[in-house]
């Protein structure tokens, strides 16, 4: 049976093709899935075995050894500056291929890329600006604090915000002067190879400075990660993967930068604009349907408010349109391939067997048996150690809990093995000030959600990760730091 979804003519893309050296691929091949209508979006060649890979991190240290890149920041500005255009140039065909092969709405689709280009013209200015210092220990003594680069830094990408995520680690690695090797998701490769091709095309980026590794996680992600000569991993996925790779880099002790999960409290207090938290609400829970690592999944409501907010909540998933992401009218889109459809639909269950439904949408009528769609779900009233509450789903499935007062809410929020992000809707700052600094994340919103902005860090407490992205230490993750000390006594003693 074919899918009903009407497409538009699409030519299945063959990668990588000839002219896109950066990518190194072996003898298999992997076929990229339109999540909306199982057609086929791009044939990819790819690796089986770890030759390839051993290859590629091998041309990364030549690449450097051979050029001024990691002495450059002139240089790497403008590669990264041009890049940044490129992308900008050509939103309109990456958004297309983006929503074909991961499955969002073309409009999140569009924001993704520009916030890519964003990023990278962040840490293209970064680039010349990052400094060192200097101090006088002694009259004769004198000390020079460096920030090296690292050296090769394995990048590992996830599938659901495909190009920002890759971006937002390769970006700062090359700004401050290193070679990054990147193993994109299995499910989104074609938007990786596509997203990076511009890159890598650029005059000034000497060849090898930028390679990426087509495969699955099993073969071609361990291997990146067992790699001895790759001098750095940046992970970003599920918790329990990321505990993994922490744990093979310490074979060799190598450092590792992770963004991992969440189940993110949002928490609605009742002197809140109900109005926009409910908007905020609606934002948190179901951008990319559910699937991103930063969602308000746990809707904390106190008391006061409980019926009226989730009754308005209903009404908002009962208007939900959900259909072909590349329509413009469409609300909520697939989720990224029949097995996380399975997975989101059996949390769904549980919390249906366990819980009360609050609210739940209805699929397109046109979906058939290849179309990955999860219709949306509101649940409250489930015990608190219930998985739909404690484990993150990556789907749109989202959990609403009571409270009296701030101190329970508190309580309810920090309970979680994640600390990644949290909201809080309240007039009162002083309140906002108080439980923003009780709850342990790394990322609160005060009356808002899901702004992100180059210029500020994210990343996650306990088991949401390690490191921080964005910003200024996200530059400083991808360095050593080198201190040269001066004597010029005459005598050492």
């Amino acid at each position: 049976m074919t899918a009903t979804f009407t497409r538009g003519p699409w030519t299945t893309l063959q990668l990588p093709t000839g002219d896109q050296k950066f990518c190194v691929t072996g003898n298999g091949s992997l076929d990229s899935i339109d999540p909306t209508t199982g057609e086929i979006v791009a044939t990819l060649s790819v690796s089986t075995t770890n030759a390839e890979v051993d290859q590629v991190v091998s041309a990364a240290h030549a690449a450097l050894a051979a050029s001024p890149w990691k002495n450059d920041g002139a240089r790497r500005a403008r590669v990264l500056n041009r890049y940044a255009q490129a992308l900008r140039d050509d939103v309109d065909r990456l958004a297309e291929l983006l929503t074909r092969e991961q499955g969002k709405t073309l409009g999140e689709s569009r924001n993704e890329v520009l916030a890519s280009a964003d990023m990278v013209e962040y840490y293209a200015g970064a680039a010349r600006m990052l400094y060192g210092r200097s101090m006088a220990l002694s009259d004769t003594a004198h000390a020079v604090v460096l920030r090296e680069p690292i050296g090769v830094v394995g990048v590992i990408t996830p599938w659901n915000w495909p190009l920002l995520l890759m971006i937002r680690a390769i970006a700062p690695a090359l700004a401050a002067g290193n070679a990054v090797v990147v193993k994109p998701a299995s499910v989104t490769p074609a938007i990786t190879v596509e997203g990076l091709a511009p890159l890598a095309a650029d005059p000034e980026l000497p060849e090898g400075v930028v390679l990426c590794v087509l495969g699955s996680g099993g073969i071609v992600g361990d291997a990146v990660v067992t790699n001895p000569g790759v001098d750095m991993i940046a992970f970003t996925g599920e918790s329990g993967t990321g505990i993994n790779v922490m744990k093979r880099a310490a074979d060799d002790l190598r450092k590792v930068s992770l963004e991992l999960g969440g189940k993110s409290p949002n928490i609605v207090f009742a002197d809140a604009d109900l109005d926009k938290a409910l908007d905020g609400a609606v934002n948190a829970a179901f951008t990319t349907s559910g699937q991103i690592c930063t969602a308000g999944s746990r809707l904390l409501v106190e008391d006061s408010v409980y019926d009226e907010f989730t009754a308005r909540l209903g009404e908002r998933i009962a208007g939900f349109r959900l259909g072909d992401p590349l329509d413009p009218a469409t609300t909520l889109a697939p989720v990224v391939s029949k097995s996380q459809q399975k997975s989101v639909t059996e949390y769904a269950e549980i919390g249906r067997s366990s819980g009360t439904v609050l609210a739940e949408g209805t699929l397109p009528a046109d979906a058939d048996e290849h179309s990955c769609f999860v219709a949306p779900i509101v649940i409250g009233d489930l015990p608190a150690d219930s998985p739909v509450v404690q484990e993150e789903i990556f789907g749109p499935v989202l959990v609403v809990q009571r409270f009296a007062d701030e101190a329970e809410a508190i309580a309810i929020a920090e309970d979680s093995e994640f600390g990644l992000a949290a909201g809080i809707w309240t007039s009162d700052l002083n309140r906002a000030w108080r439980v923003g600094r009780a709850v342990s994340a790394g990322s609160v919103w005060i009356n808002t959600y899901h702004h992100f902005y180059a210029e500020a860090e994210v990343g996650g407490f306990k088991k949401s990760g390690l490191g921080r992205q964005q910003g200024v230490t996200g530059i400083e993750e991808f360095t050593e730091t080198k201190h040269l000390n001066f004597d010029s006594a005459e005598s050492l003693w």
